[in-house]
């Protein structure tokens, strides 16, 4: 009886050293792929933050664009419409009425 016992024991044992080790396969994959989705978002981020960067770049030089074209100084004349008007043609979306 004592015998039987500690084979169904060794059995058990077996058992959860099995689960044991995919258990920590199953961690460490998750961990990798934690890491690594973490590694794309601070890309993603990076990236974000040098577009943002280059669009108030563009942003400011095409006022100062328009102002000149106006024969004024003053980039503060354009206003925020035809700013968005013009990034839109710009872009390609917008549709000019002359087209």
């Amino acid at each position: 009886m004592a015998i039987d016992r500690l084979i169904e024991m060794s059995r058990d044992v077996g058992a959860l050293r099995g689960n044991l080790r995919t258990l920590r396969e199953e961690a460490r994959v998750a961990r990798e792929t934690r890491e690594e989705a973490e590694r794309r978002a601070q890309a993603l981020s990076s990236r974000v933050r040098d577009l943002e960067a280059k669009l108030e770049m563009a942003e400011t030089n095409l006022r100062t664009i328009l102002a000149a074209a106006r024969g004024t100084a003053r980039a503060e004349t354009v206003g925020d419409a035809e700013m968005d008007a013009i990034l839109a043609v710009l872009k390609g979306g917008g549709d000019s009425g002359g087209s």
